[in-house]
């Protein structure tokens, strides 16, 4: 983090500045900083609220005016989006409450509002909504009847673990109008990622928050903490906004979390590292405070160093791309805490990608009638109907799917 615009976005990547950080920012202020690149990057990360409200609040005479004014229109931009978004969040909450499906929404809106406080303070692009497994396809087709349309090869009677196209655990809708993105989910994580809080203890732990003065019940802060956690660390942590999550819960609910209880959850699931590894991260590039028995634990941990000196280097240097989907997966490797969990997860990986590709579905089946005698031969069809039905990319995107 050597160049002054990636120390000046990590100084406003935060809703609140300590007295060291104004100081720095000031400091940084005075240099002739490239604001093209600034913006772009920050966009990038879906800081660009953070940036905008830190530099407006506290510095604005520090700022061209031209770009302060493109900061500015970028952020009401957003928060109209993400006004737009939880109201139709409200919407789809209320459609599924009418007819008795249970709905846990979370990052998005709730997170925004939640933790940040603020709506307009976290870019989000769509709307996640965790569902019991059994309920998919009802909630599934009530999108389907106010305006929402499916993903490509999705069929709502499919059993979950048959979805090839879009992952074994979410389906995918989008509005036909306003084109809002709404992700159910029956689960956290993909099984063979070897972490997924267990069903029953998660939705008896939920809590309420009052979103748009709607009630709406999300994760406690402790298994969001971890959620968050696990999430940055699958995708290497490429997005600030994902480690500004990480801070601002920490800043939020700090004197509220039993720190010894999450690292007894965190050890259960094998995932102290990752959890780790986001603390870390909000600690020492946003100043989120921990406590001193948390940070002690971490600078204990020389792996956990290291693979915290891979996401810094990584995050935010110039002509950055986004790292190929192997490289994630080693990534993710590094962070597990055991070596039977790495073997675990590279066996059900393939195991799973097996399955996606050649155990046949309903819409196999609706496509080329076969008589019973011959229904093995659709585990052999499968394959070169995806690959016919996406082109060359066909198997590559279920393997996206899976990452």
């Amino acid at each position: 983090m050597n160049q002054p615009e990636e120390r000046v976005l990590l100084c406003c990547a935060r809703t609140r500045l300590d007295a060291g950080a104004r100081s720095q920012l000031e400091s940084l202020l005075r240099h002739d900083l490239d604001w093209e690149y600034l913006a772009g990057v920050a966009a990038s990360h879906g800081v660009i609220p953070l940036l905008y409200r830190t530099l407006d609040t506290g510095f604005p005479h520090a700022v061209p005016k031209v770009w302060l004014e493109q900061l500015r229109d970028a952020y009401h931009a957003s928060g109209q989006r993400s006004a737009s978004m939880a109201a139709e969040l409200i919407r789809i909450l209320d459609l599924f409450e009418a007819h008795q499906i249970s709905a846990v929404p979370f990052k998005g809106p709730v997170l925004a509002a939640s933790v940040y406080r603020d709506l307009s303070l976290r870019q989000f692009g769509d709307l996640d909504l965790l569902v019991h497994r059994k309920s998919i396809p009802k909630a599934g087709k009530l999108l389907v009847d106010h305006g929402y349309q499916t993903g490509a090869g999705l069929g709502l009677h499919e059993d979950p673990e048959h979805v090839a196209y879009l992952g074994p655990r979410y389906y995918v809708f989008v509005h036909r109008d306003h084109r809002t993105r709404v992700d159910l989910q029956w689960r956290i994580a993909e099984r063979y990622f070897v972490f997924s809080l267990d069903s029953e203890p998660l939705w008896n732990r939920l809590v309420p928050f009052s979103l748009g003065g709607r009630a709406v019940l999300t994760f406690a802060p402790a298994d969001l903490l971890l959620i968050l956690c696990v999430h940055g660390s699958k995708h290497r942590w490429e997005a600030l906004k994902w480690i500004c999550d990480v801070a601002e819960l920490v800043e939020r609910y700090r004197s509220e979390l039993d720190w010894w209880a999450i690292q007894q959850e965190a050890a259960r699931f094998r995932v102290e590292r990752m959890l780790g590894l986001g603390l870390w991260l909000a600690h020492h590039l946003l100043g989120a405070a921990l406590p001193p028995e948390v940070s002690q634990r971490l600078e204990a941990d020389s792996r956990l160093r290291r693979l915290a000196r891979e996401v810094e280097e990584g995050l935010l240097p110039r002509g950055r791309e986004r790292s190929r989907r192997l490289e994630r997966i080693v990534f993710y490797l590094k962070a597990k805490d055991r070596w039977q969990d790495r073997v675990r997860f590279c066996w059900r990986y393939v195991s799973q990608f097996l399955k996606c590709v050649v155990v046949p579905s309903s819409r196999d089946r609706a496509v080329l009638r076969l008589p019973g005698a011959l229904s093995f031969l659709y585990y052999f069809i499968r394959p070169f109907r995806l690959t016919a039905h996406y082109g060359r990319s066909g198997l590559a995107r279920i393997s996206k799917g899976l990452s």
